[in-house]
């Protein structure tokens, strides 16, 4: 399995979500949020690269799948608070972290020494709440050779910038929770293998505040019953 910063995490908040996603390849619904998100990462980075703000909000439209909830209008809105940024965009990488396990992500823009990652979501958070941003600076130094790197987080709705500089200590933390759940993971797809009755203890649901946004929550509530 290739690893990304989504799935750690989807795995590290909920190990029956991931095991029926990713395990059992189940289909979620895609629902406004994810759509949204996708569209306005599209619509920003075609701007960014010399297309037009409309005919870029029609590519982004395309690229949400015209999903219902989204509209031009909202688009649009958060489009033109994304500050005025010149990098690589929508950088792919896809680096081993050890014993055969590899992380892939993509990096919204890239700079020399500074990365950025477009939040369209209502929830502000700092920098450090979480792995992703210190996981990207890890692979940014991995392949430009870095010592440090910046990354920022750019919530939209607010047009508010979180910023960390991360240094080798901070990356190499990060890759080592990474490597330690897909290590954790690829151990419990071998037991799952040789003992395919045991995904429920191996894979259990963890409830919480999370859950009203699991498309799985009534089949935790009915095994929990049984």
């Amino acid at each position: 399995m290739l690893y990304s910063y989504s799935r750690l995490s989807l795995y590290e908040t909920c190990p029956y979500r991931f095991y029926q996603k990713y395990i059992l390849g189940k289909k979620e619904p895609v629902t406004k949020p994810l759509a949204l998100g996708k569209a306005v990462h599209k619509a920003i980075e075609l701007k960014i690269n010399g297309i037009s703000e409309h005919e870029a909000i029609i590519e982004a439209i395309i690229e949400s799948d015209f999903h219902p909830e989204v509209t031009y209008e909202e688009i649009a809105s958060l489009v033109q608070r994304a500050p005025e940024v010149r990098g690589q965009t929508e950088v792919h990488f896809v680096l081993p972290l050890g014993d055969g396990i590899q992380l892939q992500g993509y990096i919204d823009l890239l700079e020399e020494e500074r990365f950025w990652d477009w939040k369209s979501n209502w929830r502000l958070y700092r920098a450090n709440d979480t792995r992703q941003l210190a996981l990207y600076a890890w692979a940014i130094m991995k392949r430009r050779g870095l010592r440090q790197v910046m990354g920022t987080l750019y919530f939209l709705r607010f047009r508010k910038a979180e910023s960390f500089v991360y240094n080798e200590s901070d990356a190499n933390e990060a890759r080592k929770w990474a490597h330690g759940l897909a290590e954790e993971i690829e151990m419990k797809k071998s037991c799952l293998e040789s003992f395919p009755d045991m995904a429920s203890s191996l894979f259990p649901p963890t409830p919480g505040g999370h859950c009203k946004h699991c498309p799985f929550v009534m089949e935790c509530y009915q095994k929990s019953k049984n």
